[in-house]
Formats: structure tokens, C-alpha cells, sequence
């Protein structure tokens, strides 16, 4: 892992766009979800509705579900949406990969993440359960921070962070209301794209999330 750090901050251009996510329906739909989470046994949090958000975005945005082969100089569209999770272990930093997040509903994705992260503390996660990634999400939410400037798992070429969840004044139709808000950062490789693609890319997850009627369609 520290190899791949340093070779990602060394090798990548990074740069890193932050937005502020207004997630008070996001917090009303994983409410309305948990009771047949938990009928299923598994703990609704809010990473696999997020997880959901993404993909459509990716779909959208190519580029950013890719790699760079450095010794080629080519670019590599990847054709699966595999989501590496950054978790946080006494081992030190471990990302675990769920496979094929877009054909996968969110509690059979709740469920996966709390294998992968048993499996993580125990040291006892697979070759197979930590390669093949194609994107990567960094949550630092139950820790803190206003936001982050995560680091590329490399040879990915983008790393979404999300953050902590809290309750703000937001002005909304002129008026002040208050909301669930947290901040959202993609770093990503300037190399592969610009940062209005960037920007794109995230303006597309952020509406998703914001916008139930979209996220409904993508997490069952």
C-alpha cells in the first residue's frame, strides 16, 4: 500500500475539486430502507446508497471509471464498476474490493461491505478480495474532518471522499432552512482529464444523491 502511495503521488497529476452536498434526502432514504435491512440481517449505511450514486455517474463519465498504463501511455476504459472501499484497520489502510456494484442491490452491497470489513480487522481479506478495483471511495464520516484531499489508489485515475454528516443552515427558494449537509472531494490524475470533467463528473453524483426519484432507480 505504501508503495502504491508513493508511486500515485509521485506518478499522478492530482488535483481536487470539493462540493457541498445537501444529503437530507439521502438520510430520509436510508430511514425508510433500514427496516428491510434489517429484515435481511444486514446494516443499512449510508456508503451503499452512495456507492449507487456513483454509477450512473461513471456510466456517464468513462474516463474516470479508467486506468492509465503508464508504460504504454494509453488510457484503459474499464468495462466493470468495481468499488474499491478505503477502510481503516489496526493492520493500517486495506481497500477491499465489491465487484460489479451496478448489477448488485443495495443490501446485497450492505452486506458485502460488512464481510469485507469483518474479514479487514481480522487480516484476513483475499488476494482476490483487494485487486480489481476500478474506482475508490475514502469515507471518513465517523471519524471527522471537513473534508479531505484523498490520494489515487493507483493505477485507478479518481478517489471520491466523503464526510462527515451534519445539520447547517442552507438557503434554499430564498429562504434558510436547515439541512443535512456534508462535503464530497474527487481528487483525480489531470492527466487523464481536465477539471471541468471533474466538476461534470461530480455535479452528476451530487444530483443523484439530492434528487430521490434518480437514486430510487438505481438502488434496488
Amino acid at each position: 500500500m505504501a508503495e502504491r502511495m508513493t508511486k500515485s503521488f509521485t506518478t499522478a497529476a492530482h488535483v481536487t475539486v470539493v462540493e457541498e452536498v445537501d444529503v437530507t434526502e439521502l438520510v430520509l432514504l436510508r430511514e425508510a430502507f433500514k427496516g428491510s435491512a434489517e429484515k435481511r440481517g444486514v446494516k443499512l449505511t449510508f456508503l451503499p446508497l452512495v456507492i449507487k450514486a456513483v454509477v450512473p455517474a461513471l456510466k456517464e463519465f468513462p474516463y474516470v471509471n479508467s486506468n492509465l498504463d503508464d508504460e504504454r501511455a494509453e488510457i484503459v476504459l474499464q468495462k466493470s464498476y468495481n468499488m474499491g472501499i478505503a477502510m481503516d484497520t489496526e493492520q493500517g489502510l486495506l481497500v477491499p474490493v465489491v465487484k460489479d456494484v451496478d448489477r448488485k442491490d443495495i443490501f446485497t452491497i450492505a452486506g458485502e461491505l460488512e464481510r469485507l470489513a469483518g474479514r479487514a480487522r481480522a487480516g484476513q481479506l483475499s488476494l482476490d478480495e483487494v485487486r480489481g478495483s476500478t474506482f475508490t471511495i475514502t469515507n471518513l464520516g465517523s471519524i471527522g474532518g471537513l473534508f479531505s484531499t484523498p490520494i489515487i489508489n493507483y493505477p485507478e485515475v479518481a478517489i471520491l471522499g466523503i464526510h462527515r454528516i451534519s445539520k447547517r443552515p442552507l438557503v434554499r427558494d430564498g429562504k434558510i432552512e436547515i439541512r443535512d449537509v456534508m462535503y464530497a472531494s474527487l481528487s483525480f490524475d489531470h492527466r487523464v482529464f481536465d477539471g471541468a470533467y471533474g466538476a461534470r463528473f461530480m455535479k452528476s453524483v451530487i444530483e443523484t444523491i439530492q434528487e430521490p426519484r434518480k437514486l430510487l432507480a438505481e438502488i434496488l
